[in-house]
């Protein structure tokens, strides 16, 4: 049986204002997605730098949420977001 202890935490979403959803996970920040006028979701990494634009912000939301840090860089797992 798998160490429930060792499996990651999943995402935590908190609405801050209409249209800004900001994520952490274990009380990390994880970064943010906000509503553009044209109504895409734009997701952004725990240093602001824009990740790329969704239809949906559950989508931005999850390539936040995929973004991992390595040697300081920001980078996808998985490909290219949008």
């Amino acid at each position: 049986m798998a160490d429930p202890s060792s499996s990651p935490s999943r995402p935590l979403w908190a609405s801050v204002a209409d249209g800004f959803y900001v994520g952490s996970r274990d009380g990390t920040f994880l970064g943010y997605v906000d509503r553009l006028a044209d109504g895409a979701w734009r997701a952004f990494d725990a240093a602001s730098r824009a990740i790329g634009d969704f239809a949906d912000h559950h989508a931005a939301m999850a390539a936040v949420s995929t973004v991992v840090t390595v040697d300081g860089e920001a980078g996808m797992r998985g490909g290219d977001a949008g």
